[in-house]
């Protein structure tokens, strides 16, 4: 998999080289702070057994790294990065009238690929739309306990794959550069890890499993450096 997405970005930065020589590509960072949102199924997961509730919830999060932009027509552009992201999730265990929580959190790395495309809406407003896919990476497995429990969370493997959503607007300017604004959906094929937990207390013993699916919703801050084509095709030395 990862030998045949190498292939495709070798394929897709010769095209660019070919037919953008005079588009220049542009280096940016950006910042994501992840919110759950249960009509995108990044809410809440219920295990009801022997009526001992366990809920898993992403609570929070964030994501934050930099990208490159590559436009090869005035409407369509290539974008792809690097992110660290944090997933913090809230475990809670009801039984009767006993109720227990914790939190854990889980670190991982993302290489995103999207196709971008601009829609003009003003002399320096644009709005932006793109797909794309998602190398994603797991630092490891983690877990948590409590005096009544443990919990244990192994990660499917060490990289999976996602598909990535993204609509926003940004407004340019030739000296500070391009300030961004947005929202973006990140959505892994599969679950991302299986959680385990034991449970004691009431008399109970119980033993669960259930699968965290990494779904997520940002609000996307990003800012692009602005590049002069003239400055960029000047060799030392050449006057103005």
């Amino acid at each position: 998999m990862i030998k045949k997405i190498l292939f495709c970005l070798l394929i897709i930065l010769s095209s660019f080289r070919l037919h953008a020589q005079k588009r220049m590509t542009t280096v940016g960072f950006q910042v994501k702070p992840i919110f759950p949102l249960s009509f995108v199924n990044t809410g809440s997961q219920t295990v009801i057994q022997n009526n001992v509730h366990f809920d898993l919830t992403l609570n929070s999060g964030f994501s934050g790294g930099m990208m490159i932009r590559r436009p090869f027509t005035d409407l369509l552009a290539f974008e792809a990065g690097i992110n660290y992201v944090k997933r913090k999730y809230d475990l809670k265990i009801k039984d009767g009238n006993f109720n227990d929580e914790s939190q854990f959190r889980i670190i991982g790395y993302e290489i995103p690929v999207s196709l971008l495309v601009y829609i003009q809406l003003g002399e320096k407003f644009f709005m932006n739309a793109s797909m794309g896919y998602s190398l994603d990476m797991f630092a490891s497995d983690v877990t948590s306990h409590d005096l009544y429990y443990i919990q244990y969370s192994s990660r499917k493997s060490l990289f999976q794959s996602a598909v990535l959503a993204n609509i926003g607007w940004e407004y340019r300017t030739e000296k500070s550069g391009y300030f961004y604004l947005g929202g973006s959906y990140h959505r892994p094929f599969s679950s991302i890890y299986s959680t385990r937990i034991k449970y004691t207390g009431n008399g109970k013993s119980e033993d669960t499993n259930t699968f965290l699916f990494g779904n997520y919703l940002t609000l996307d801050l990003r800012y692009f450096f602005y590049e002069d084509p003239k400055n960029k095709n000047k060799m030392p030395g050449d006057s103005e």
